[in-house]
């Protein structure tokens, strides 16, 4: 019997979606099990749970194969087979923790190469779908590009859905290996994602993580503290900041050869590390708060960045609005973009494109993305 006409069109069920992600500063890898409710533009997330783990010991090949050393066919099979198995235990602990079995799970991978339109998302999925047994979606930059678009940034309609406000304009900075800004609208109608603005601003965390391995032997400098020891030299400051408006300036995606690594090299070996780290701190910090300039109500940062106490603290003094964390929002800042896969990959698997022509530069209306990985049968 058809249903009757006025009657309330079924609810779709809650769906549990895993987001995974790893950055180019190789600093772990971060899942997440958000509640999708609803679909499409429409769908709300709520995170439910987040897990980090450390990348060792696959860190030194990554870094190897994404500074583009040489290395043979066989490797990069094993290292995309190791990566792919590592994420598979990361994920069985998120999914046994929880007890919960996901619906989806939507997959990053690490970058080892971005040039448009050429960018290299490496992992394989093959044991996440085989351990998990549920679809998994994958390689989601790829349809972008082929459209023409820069493949990133790739999170602003996830920004979108989980930070937007009707009254205020609200700026995600992510503080990733590069840095990375959403400007939202004010979410007054439906239709607000089609006025999204974002782009990547300027090397981060790639820059400060290089200074410490060259000058403290360490991956990173934890909370900051070696900047926040040293003192800022304004030739150097001055010199970085030049580099960062041109990479904020050139109008496109940031990836392989965008590091700066040449500028830490021009520095004469006799300054201090911790007064290296201090300006290049300042030059950052300085540099995105300029970009944000009044184009935002309030600023909501995000990123493995937000560790980095004088970086946050440089933002701050030189912004003209409030800045907050995501922690605000119930994100914590280092799983804003494990759950912003999730979102992604919830849109992906109805059929809605992920990114925006005025963003990415693909052509309208912007492709589906997603490669999909079914565990047994093909569903019908």
């Amino acid at each position: 019997m058809p249903d009757h006409p006025d009657a309330a069109p079924p609810r779709i069920r809650d769906r549990f979606v895993i987001g995974a992600m790893t950055g180019t500063s190789l600093d772990g890898i971060d899942v997440a099990l958000v509640r999708i409710t609803g679909q499409g533009l429409s769908l709300q997330a709520e995170l439910l749970q987040h897990h980090s783990a450390a990348l060792d010991p696959l860190v030194p090949q990554l870094r190897a194969f994404s500074q583009q050393q040489p290395a043979t066919a066989g490797a990069v099979a094993e290292l995309a087979l190791r990566f792919g198995s590592l994420h598979a235990r990361v994920l069985r602990e998120l999914i046994d923790r929880t007890g919960c079995r996901p619906d989806l799970i939507a997959l990053h991978g690490q970058t080892v190469f971005h040039q448009p339109p050429v960018s290299w998302q490496l992992i394989n999925p093959a044991p996440i779908a085989a351990d998990s047994d549920c679809p998994v979606v994958f390689d989601l930059r790829q349809a972008d590009l082929a459209a023409g678009g820069q493949g990133a940034p790739i999170t602003p309609l996830a920004d979108w859905i989980l930070f937007r406000n009707p009254e205020r304009r609200r700026a995600i900075v992510n503080l990733g290996g590069f840095c990375n800004l959403t400007l939202l609208p004010r979410a007054t109608d439906a239709a607000g994602h089609c006025e999204i603005q974002a782009r990547d601003l300027c090397a981060c965390n790639q820059l400060l993580n290089a200074i410490a391995q060259r000058a403290f032997s360490a991956p990173y400098d934890p909370d900051g503290r070696n900047a926040a020891s040293g003192r800022t030299i304004e030739v150097l400051v001055e010199d970085l900041a030049a580099r960062l408006a041109a990479q904020n300036a050139g109008g496109r995606s940031l990836g392989t050869g965008d590091e700066l690594a040449a500028w830490i090299d021009s520095v004469d070996d006799e300054v201090a590390g911790c007064d290296l780290a201090a300006s290049a701190t300042r030059a950052i910090g300085r540099t995105i708060a300029a970009s944000i300039g009044e184009h935002a109500d309030e600023i909501i940062l995000a990123g493995g960045g937000t560790r980095h106490r004088p970086l946050v603290q440089t933002i701050r003094d030189h912004a003209s609005v409030e800045v907050s964390r995501t922690e605000t929002f119930g994100i914590p800042a280092e799983a804003r973009e494990a759950v912003a896969m999730a979102v992604l990959g919830a849109l992906c698997a109805d059929g809605v494109p992920i990114t925006l022509p005025q963003v990415t530069g693909c052509r309208t209306p912007a492709p589906v993305a997603g490669v999909w990985m079914h565990p047994g049968a093909i569903p019908q």
